[in-house]
């Protein structure tokens, strides 16, 4: 027997007319919403507050301390990475091991203070040979014997204002040292001189200029008025005039030109450029636009004449010049600078009366003559064997206070038979010192 549910025909009716599915959709959705507002009526809270989130359990993961940095660690990593990157760039020199900057293939740049130092103490296998000074740049060009024929370096190139740099140094003390810095204004095509901002240590003498991919952008140098950057293209051209000519000339002069020749109704001459007037030990009595006639006895009608008679004088010897200055003619004496356009006595050399390598300053203070600061005591020269030490001044010799250029008599070989009484300064302390014989202690 059929069992006949109740209702029966009215699902059968509702399924006929195809309405069976819209209405158990309907019935599903009224469910939901009764059995929410059932549960918010029943939990005692306000329906409008909204209902906090659920804050997740954070999954435990392995701790990484190569990753999980914070930026500041990331920052100081990328630029010591960048250092070591670029420290191929740099050489020691001599025995101090001062820092140089490889510009060209076998050749370095410097600062003077290398130049000194390899001057006095070049040490057994030093590491560069000092070719040559230049005063009007304060730089010094040392010969990499081991790295003659290498590869050219690779160079940054389109620089743009604000452009990240880095300062890349090293010394015997601090070991590598990285300054990081930007390029203050764009240059100009072939300028000598890049404007960097970077706050350099008091420390730094010369440092490699590079930019994010180690690349050689400048070399910077301490010069007298601060830290100047030179463009590559400016050291490259520094390292080549330095290397086929290693004379350095305080001045530095042009032809005059035709019509000026025609005005003034001169056969020869040259006009002066520029002049180093820092290079001299008293203020030349030159002038830059003075037309240069004769210098000592050679007649002047060309750079090249000029270069030759320059070269010929003796540094620290008084030389006649005939100027034209306008209308009129004059004479003048100069004394000559050094070869490395540096004042005469600027440029280390030996004291026989010493053994030791010494260098001229000027006065300062009470004693306005000046001396000869030691620069190297040797371990069996008399210096030492009168206790002298690097950094001491010697300011007068038997009581007699020295002044250039009547100190550079001392240069020559001693001939006085006695022990000579020595005054020194050392610090700001001056005391006597007596200078035994050779071969006494």
């Amino acid at each position: 027997m059929a069992v006949r549910l109740p209702g029966s025909s009215s699902i059968r009716r509702i399924h006929e007319r195809g309405l069976l599915v819209p209405s158990l959709v309907v019935l599903v959705v009224a469910a939901v919403l009764g059995q929410g507002f059932l549960s918010r009526d029943g939990d005692g809270t306000d329906p409008q507050e909204p209902t906090p989130a659920a804050v997740p359990t954070p999954t435990a993961t392995p701790f990484r301390p190569d990753l999980e940095k914070i930026p500041l660690t990331y920052f100081s990593d990328y630029w010591l990475q960048l250092g070591e990157g670029a420290h191929h760039l740099l050489v020691s020199l001599g025995e101090a091991q001062l820092a140089g900057v490889r510009v060209s293939p076998g050749y370095a740049l410097s600062s003077i203070a290398a130049a000194d130092a390899a001057t006095v103490a070049p040490g057994e296998a030093p590491e560069g040979q000092l070719v040559a000074v230049d005063g009007w740049e304060e730089a010094a060009l040392f010969r990499l014997a081991a790295d003659v024929g290498a590869d050219p370096l690779p160079t940054a190139d389109r620089l743009h204002a604000g452009a990240w740099l880095a300062a890349v140094t090293m010394d015997e003390e601090r070991g590598l040292q990285i300054i990081p810095g930007h390029l203050a204004s764009t240059p100009s095509p072939g300028a000598p001189r890049l404007d960097v901002a970077i706050p350099y240590p008091g420390s730094l003498d010369v440092a490699a200029v590079v930019d994010l991919d180690a690349r050689l952008a400048g070399v910077a140098l301490r010069s007298s008025d601060g830290v100047r950057v030179i463009s590559v293209e400016a050291a490259r051209n520094l390292v080549a005039r330095l290397a086929s000519s290693p004379a350095c000339r305080a001045v530095e002069v042009a032809p005059l030109p035709d019509r000026v020749r025609e005005v003034l109704r001169m056969n020869g001459g040259v006009v002066v450029e520029r002049l180093s007037v820092a290079a001299f030990t008293t203020p030349p009595d030159l002038l830059p636009g003075d037309v240069i006639l004769q210098l000592g006895a050679k007649e002047v009608s060309t750079p090249q004449d000029f270069a030759e008679a320059w070269d010929s004088q003796t540094p620290g010897s008084r030389v006649r010049f005939l100027l034209a200055r306008g209308s009129r003619r004059i004479v003048r004496r100069t004394e000559m600078p050094g070869r490395d356009c540096r004042p005469d006595g600027a440029t280390p050399r030996e004291l026989p009366l010493l053994g030791a390598a010494v260098q001229w300053t000027r006065g300062e203070g009470p004693v306005a003559g000046g001396g000869y600061r030691l620069l190297h005591v040797p371990a069996e020269s008399r210096a030492a064997e009168a206790e002298l030490e690097a950094g001491d001044v010697l300011v007068a010799v038997d009581g007699t206070p020295l002044s250039w250029p009547e100190a550079r008599r001392l240069l020559q070989p001693w001939k006085g038979g006695h022990e000579p009484v020595l005054t020194v300064r050392r610090d700001s302390v001056t005391r006597l010192t007596v200078l035994p014989k050779d071969g006494e202690r």
